[in-house]
């Protein structure tokens, strides 16, 4: 049991501080900062490609509605 929590302590140890700075001298909270403007980005840009997409299809339907309308009236 005692190496267990001797084990973890070192890992905590090992981890990066929050001020501390890393890779191209940013922080860790710039990092995160960021990564969260990437996240946010993407679940946009996704958002946006479903729309468009939807968009396309809703438009065939819309077409198709008036040539059966057509089909009918005739």
């Amino acid at each position: 049991m005692v190496g267990l929590f001797v084990r973890a302590g070192l890992s905590a140890l090992k981890a990066v501080k929050p001020l501390k700075k890393i890779v191209g001298s940013k922080t860790v909270e710039q990092v995160k900062a960021a990564a969260a403007k990437a996240k946010l980005d993407t679940a946009k840009f996704n958002l946006k490609e479903t729309f468009k997409k939807s968009d396309e299809v809703l438009n065939k339907l819309k077409t198709t509605a008036k040539k059966q309308k057509k089909i009918l009236e005739e």
